[in-house]
């Protein structure tokens, strides 16, 4: 009986964008779609029990979807096309509010439009901060108060499995042992009972004299609905040192953050294009509306004022 037949050049392939990349087994394997152990079985050609075939096809679309993002990305470059993080002034007002709930522990309230940077100032501040910054984001099937705290147990990496109050116990003591602060994205999922569980953890511990810590709940309007309710006037004075809110709407996209997002344009003049985007941006739509738009556009190589005309529709952004 003829053993199994490998591709050769495939798994020589994998070997290469492994070491290239330095990304590991553990992690390479679910992001082809397979087993820790069935990737290594077929490295080392072993795999003789299991379907080879499968194996390799599941590989060839890994690198095939590899390729055409560098291949999408390459496109993109000649326009400067927007990745990562850029400072906008929404962006950069959101980050320096987490900044502050870190300090001055309390609860800070963020809410705003889609798309217009919220996420992108939290993860760049969890980047920034890895030590002492928790970030965890919530969905509808998170929202009860034992889902909260498994997921920050989890983002803590202390054990989910203990009852709820001695799991709320642990992780305000985990929290409350440097000054972290505990950021929650989407917050609008959350139900009242998980506000309530967690409102306390900013207090001092009257026991042990522990100060509290800092929370910042992102969401849209339905997270100031239920944390504050119409009690917005007792957080009119900025930097209120128990609580502070951040309302940010598309509309607070200034011309500046456009010439951030997209400098190659302003290095051409294009003076039309840069205005389109900045309606685009001061739309419903924000600012990942006009970041699309561009990229679609450059991807097309052709960012002309026409050019991004002719994609905005098929995006579903209409002016």
């Amino acid at each position: 009986m003829m053993g199994k037949q490998y591709n050769a050049e495939l798994q020589a392939k994998v070997e290469a964008y492994m070491k290239e990349t330095g990304v590991s087994q553990a992690k390479l394997a679910p992001m082809m779609n397979l087993s820790g152990a069935v990737l290594s079985q077929y490295r080392r050609s072993v795999y003789d029990k299991g379907d080879v075939e499968d194996v390799e096809r599941k590989i060839r679309e890994f690198f095939q979807i590899k390729e055409e993002q560098a291949e999408n990305a390459k496109k993109t470059e000649p326009f400067n096309a927007v990745r990562g993080y850029v400072a906008t002034s929404i962006s950069e007002s959101i980050y320096k509010m987490i900044r502050y709930c870190q300090l001055e522990k309390g609860i800070v309230v963020i809410d705003g439009d889609a798309g217009i940077g919220k996420t992108k100032a939290a993860t760049k501040f969890l980047r920034d901060n890895p030590a002492t910054a928790i970030y965890i984001s919530t969905t509808p099937s998170t929202s009860s108060v034992r889902s909260l705290l498994r997921m920050i147990a989890r983002a803590l990496k202390i054990s989910e499995n203990q009852r709820t109050e001695d799991l709320s116990i642990s992780i305000r003591e985990r929290l409350r042992s440097a000054d972290n602060v505990l950021i929650i994205d989407e917050a609008q999922n959350l139900k009242f009972m998980a506000l309530e569980e967690i409102r306390g953890w900013v207090d001092e511990d009257p026991i042990t004299g522990k100060p509290g810590i800092g929370i910042a709940l992102i969401g849209n309007d339905e997270v100031y609905n239920k944390m504050l309710g119409r009690q917005e006037a007792i957080f009119s004075q900025q930097f209120n040192r128990t609580k502070l809110h951040g309302r940010y709407r598309a509309t607070n996209v200034t011309k500046e953050d456009v010439e951030k997002l997209f400098p190659s344009l302003v290095e051409k003049g294009m003076t039309p294009e840069l205005t389109y985007l900045y309606n685009v941006g001061h739309s419903k739509w924000g600012v990942r509306g006009m970041v699309n738009v561009f990229t679609a556009a450059a991807n097309n190589q052709d960012v002309s004022l026409e050019g991004l005309q002719k994609v905005t529709g098929p995006l579903g952004i209409y002016l």
